[in-house]
Protein backbone atom coordinates (compact mmCIF):
# COMPACT_ATOMS: atom_id res chain seq x y z
CA UNK A 1 0.00 0.00 0.00
CA UNK A 2 1.27 3.21 -1.07
CA UNK A 3 0.70 6.28 0.95
CA UNK A 4 -0.80 9.33 -0.44
CA UNK A 5 1.28 12.40 -1.66
CA UNK A 6 0.24 16.50 -1.36
CA UNK A 7 -0.35 17.84 -4.74
CA UNK A 8 -0.22 21.68 -5.35
CA UNK A 9 -3.26 22.33 -8.10
CA UNK A 10 -3.41 25.72 -9.88
CA UNK A 11 -6.77 26.04 -12.15
CA UNK A 12 -7.96 28.88 -14.50
CA UNK A 13 -11.33 29.34 -15.45
CA UNK A 14 -12.81 31.75 -17.99
CA UNK A 15 -15.57 34.23 -17.39
CA UNK A 16 -17.56 34.23 -20.64
CA UNK A 17 -20.32 36.58 -21.76
CA UNK A 18 -22.98 35.34 -24.12
CA UNK A 19 -22.58 37.62 -27.30
CA UNK A 20 -19.72 40.26 -28.47
CA UNK A 21 -18.21 40.53 -25.49
CA UNK A 22 -16.73 36.49 -25.13
CA UNK A 23 -14.22 36.52 -22.45
CA UNK A 24 -14.92 38.63 -19.71
CA UNK A 25 -11.90 37.65 -17.30
CA UNK A 26 -9.70 35.13 -16.17
CA UNK A 27 -9.65 33.59 -12.50
CA UNK A 28 -7.21 31.35 -10.79
CA UNK A 29 -7.54 29.62 -7.35
CA UNK A 30 -4.60 27.26 -6.00
CA UNK A 31 -5.87 23.63 -4.24
CA UNK A 32 -3.28 21.56 -2.17
CA UNK A 33 -4.86 17.57 -1.73
CA UNK A 34 -3.72 14.37 -1.42
CA UNK A 35 -3.84 11.62 -4.17
CA UNK A 36 -2.20 8.45 -4.58
CA UNK A 37 -0.28 9.58 -8.03
CA UNK A 38 -0.15 12.07 -10.59
CA UNK A 39 -3.54 10.41 -12.97
CA UNK A 40 -5.02 10.43 -10.07
CA UNK A 41 -4.20 14.29 -8.87
CA UNK A 42 -4.86 15.72 -12.31
CA UNK A 43 -8.67 14.10 -12.10
CA UNK A 44 -9.08 15.43 -9.02
CA UNK A 45 -8.03 18.66 -9.93
CA UNK A 46 -10.29 18.67 -13.55
CA UNK A 47 -13.23 17.68 -10.52
CA UNK A 48 -12.06 20.21 -8.18
CA UNK A 49 -12.15 23.00 -11.31
CA UNK A 50 -15.65 22.09 -12.53
CA UNK A 51 -16.88 22.55 -9.02
CA UNK A 52 -15.97 25.95 -9.85
CA UNK A 53 -18.23 25.88 -12.59
CA UNK A 54 -20.82 28.63 -12.82
CA UNK A 55 -23.91 29.82 -14.67
CA UNK A 56 -26.07 32.87 -14.05
CA UNK A 57 -27.95 35.92 -16.04
CA UNK A 58 -27.17 39.46 -16.79
CA UNK A 59 -30.19 40.77 -17.91
CA UNK A 60 -30.66 38.71 -21.00
CA UNK A 61 -27.26 37.72 -21.36
CA UNK A 62 -25.68 34.16 -20.25
CA UNK A 63 -22.48 34.32 -18.17
CA UNK A 64 -20.40 31.48 -17.62
CA UNK A 65 -17.35 30.43 -15.30
CA UNK A 66 -16.06 27.81 -17.25
CA UNK A 67 -12.90 25.71 -15.93
CA UNK A 68 -9.72 26.50 -18.78
CA UNK A 69 -6.91 24.49 -17.96
CA UNK A 70 -4.95 23.12 -14.84
CA UNK A 71 -2.19 25.53 -15.18
CA UNK A 72 0.36 23.56 -12.35
CA UNK A 73 0.14 20.21 -10.91
CA UNK A 74 3.17 19.69 -8.56
CA UNK A 75 3.62 16.56 -6.21
CA UNK A 76 4.70 18.12 -3.01
CA UNK A 77 5.39 14.63 -1.06
CA UNK A 78 3.97 12.99 1.48
CA UNK A 79 4.33 13.51 5.13
CA UNK A 80 3.88 17.15 5.15
CA UNK A 81 2.41 19.35 7.98
CA UNK A 82 3.18 22.92 6.36
CA UNK A 83 3.60 24.17 3.21
CA UNK A 84 5.40 27.37 1.20
CA UNK A 85 4.14 28.30 -2.34
CA UNK A 86 5.96 30.95 -3.92
CA UNK A 87 3.93 33.41 -5.73
CA UNK A 88 6.32 35.00 -7.88
CA UNK A 89 7.21 38.27 -7.57
CA UNK A 90 5.87 41.66 -8.77
CA UNK A 91 6.63 45.54 -9.38
CA UNK A 92 6.24 47.92 -6.64
CA UNK A 93 3.32 50.47 -6.90
CA UNK A 94 4.45 52.78 -4.51
CA UNK A 95 7.40 54.41 -3.10
CA UNK A 96 9.20 53.17 0.05
CA UNK A 97 12.66 54.32 1.71
CA UNK A 98 15.26 51.86 2.42
CA UNK A 99 14.82 53.26 6.51
CA UNK A 100 10.71 52.03 6.45
CA UNK A 101 10.07 49.53 9.19
CA UNK A 102 7.02 47.38 7.99
CA UNK A 103 4.74 45.92 10.89
CA UNK A 104 3.25 43.08 9.98
CA UNK A 105 1.78 42.24 13.54
CA UNK A 106 -0.53 45.00 13.33
CA UNK A 107 -2.68 43.95 10.43
CA UNK A 108 -4.78 40.29 10.88
CA UNK A 109 -5.29 39.37 7.61
CA UNK A 110 -9.08 39.94 5.98
CA UNK A 111 -11.16 35.91 5.88
CA UNK A 112 -12.01 34.72 3.05
CA UNK A 113 -15.58 34.40 3.95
Amino acid sequence: MTSQQWYYAQLRWAEMVEGKEGLRAWKEAVHIFQSDDQETAFQQALALGRQGEEFHQEGRREVETRLAEVVRLDCLGGNKTSFEISLGSSSARESLPFEHIFKPEEHMPESPL
